[in-house]
């Protein structure tokens, strides 16, 4: 799979668990529901890089 083909990948599955991919500076900053991420490359993201975080009260 090529570099193109797994970045589509990458979209698809950010799609599908409801997380925005926005451009960030030179990288990519996932945001979603409990999920607050920035990644260098999208090729390669997989589910378990999208784990909702815990959010515990203070």
């Amino acid at each position: 799979m090529n570099l193109e083909q797994q970045r589509a990948k990458a979209h698809q599955l950010c799609a599908d668990a409801s997380v925005s991919v926005l451009p960030y500076g030179g990288a990519w900053w996932l945001l979603g529901q409990g999920v607050s991420r920035v990644v260098g490359e999208l090729a390669g993201l997989s589910q378990c890089d999208l784990r909702r975080y815990q959010v515990t009260p203070r």
